[in-house]
């Protein structure tokens, strides 16, 4: 299944803003500023009131800027959390195709998730609503089951690097809404692969039987449910252990 689209079918939008962001010697400062600003215009661009498409060939200068090196490994977090932001909207943009190689899409899953497991720990934190924005874009628009798209060894690592960031996020004190959109990117890749890799799995079998294991009903009832019909033989057992715990 592909991601899902917001793309409406008359008028076309094109997005203004064409400049450079993997500039040399930009500064932090100016490369921040670019960032918030492409990331407004991107926004603005979802926010169609007449059912206007919107025009993808407008995207390709900050489509192809975005995936720059220099970009997402760059040392200040502001600017690699509007970067993971803007990148979420230009998958939700060009949904349901993605703009981008495997081997981009990769690099641009694995920068999404290491976003959210190191900045995504509460509302006070900097650059927490740029961290849920990227959170709720992947769990609504779910561009995430591209993952499930990829090489079955890139989408394999990648499966078990996604399981583990958001069991690890999960045992933080976070709302609700958060641990929701969570449940709903693992529900989306269970229902999405054909078969979970063994790393993955055995993350997910874990906080079923782990004695310290944060248990929240809501997040892990509904992962479980998710899996009971693929893996029914596995899982069974252990939701009733799971459920038990949670309730």
């Amino acid at each position: 299944m592909a991601p899902k689209t917001r793309h409406g079918a008359q008028n076309s939008k094109k997005l203004k803003f064409q400049e450079k962001l993997a500039s040399k010697g930009i500064t932090t400062d100016a490369l921040l500023k670019k960032l918030k600003t492409l990331h407004q215009q991107l926004a603005e661009l979802d926010q169609l009131e007449d059912g206007g498409s919107v025009d993808t060939n407008s995207l390709s200068t900050a489509r192809s800027e975005l995936i720059s090196m220099s970009l997402l490994l760059h040392k200040d977090r502001g600017v690699k959390a509007y970067t993971a932001c803007c990148l979420a909207d230009i998958l939700r943009l060009y949904a349901p195709k993605a703009p981008y190689t495997d081997r981009e899409l990769r690099d641009i899953f694995q920068f999404f998730f290491r976003q959210l497991s190191a900045g995504l720990k509460g509302p006070e934190e900097p650059y927490f609503n740029e961290y849920f924005h990227l959170l709720e874009s992947l769990a609504t628009v779910k561009s995430v089951v591209l993952v499930c798209d990829l090489p079955s060894s890139e989408a394999d690592e990648l499966l078990h690097e996604i399981f583990k960031d958001l069991f690890t996020i999960v045992k933080r004190d976070i709302s609700k809404k958060v641990e929701m959109y969570m449940a709903n990117i693992l529900a989306a890749l269970i229902d999405e692969s054909n078969s979970l890799p063994n790393d993955a799995l055995e993350i997910l079998m874990a906080q079923f039987v782990e004695k310290n294991a944060v248990c929240r009903s809501s997040t892990f009832s509904h992962v479980v449910v998710h899996c009971r019909a693929a893996y029914r033989p596995t899982i069974i057992p252990l939701s009733r252990t799971s459920l038990q715990c949670c309730g």
